[in-house]
């Protein structure tokens, strides 16, 4: 999606493909600020406190490296390490955790590293995360593939779990910068708007009557 603009019966999503999409309700659950881009390239206007409220939501940026092994790697059961030192905020053995046949593993650099190495070779980068997780993956790297993670966890949390743009028709933001910088906020964050958008379209029903 590429913006999002009114449209007489609700809301209308361009797509990159320049298709468009009606709906009678919309939810955005992309970072903040790629969520505001769209609402301004659709010209939507918010109020002046929520647009900078959501404004000063920042993110943690992360390198990320997906990395393939000639053999098992040596990370202890359930095969999920977070560390303490060091450029590697997080280790995930994917054979361990059931989800790779081969045996693979993804490094989270930590948001210090990330950010000091943002703008530099991404190559050289993930072999430098690579050679300090070395004694835990405990086989060669037969190849890898590295990412730029640029909203990656949000600084601040918002004090709700979503939030309403629009009543009528229902516009609602969602995602980990509203109810926990993690999976379960990112979760409880989507059923919270699931509830204020069929609160809304049951009020829109009953007016139409």
């Amino acid at each position: 999606m590429v913006s999002l603009r009114r449209h007489p019966d609700g809301w209308e999503a361009a797509l990159a493909s320049g298709e468009t999409v009606l709906a009678r309700a919309a939810l955005l659950t992309a970072p903040v600020p790629q969520s505001l881009a769209l609402l301004e390239s659709g010209g939507i206007e918010l109020p002046r406190a929520t647009r900078t409220r959501l404004e000063s939501v920042e993110y943690e940026r992360c390198l990320a490296v997906m990395a393939i092994l000639d053999g098992p790697a040596r990370l202890p059961p359930p095969g999920g390490l977070a560390l303490t030192d060091g450029p590697i905020a997080w280790i995930a053995d994917h054979q361990r955790k059931g989800v790779s046949a081969t045996p693979a593993v993804t490094l989270h650099a930590t948001a210090a590293f990330s950010a000091e190495h943002w703008e530099r070779d991404r190559q050289e980068s993930a072999r430098t995360l690579l050679r300090a997780a070395a004694p835990w993956l405990g086989a060669n790297v037969t190849e890898f593939q590295v990412h730029g993670w640029r909203f990656s966890k949000p600084l601040r949390v918002e004090a709700h779990p979503c939030c309403v743009l629009s009543a009528s028709p229902p516009l609602v933001l969602a995602g980990d910068a509203f109810a926990g910088p993690r999976v379960e906020g990112a979760v409880l964050s989507g059923w919270a708007a699931a509830d204020a958008l069929k609160e809304r379209m049951a009020k829109a029903v009953q007016k139409s009557y």
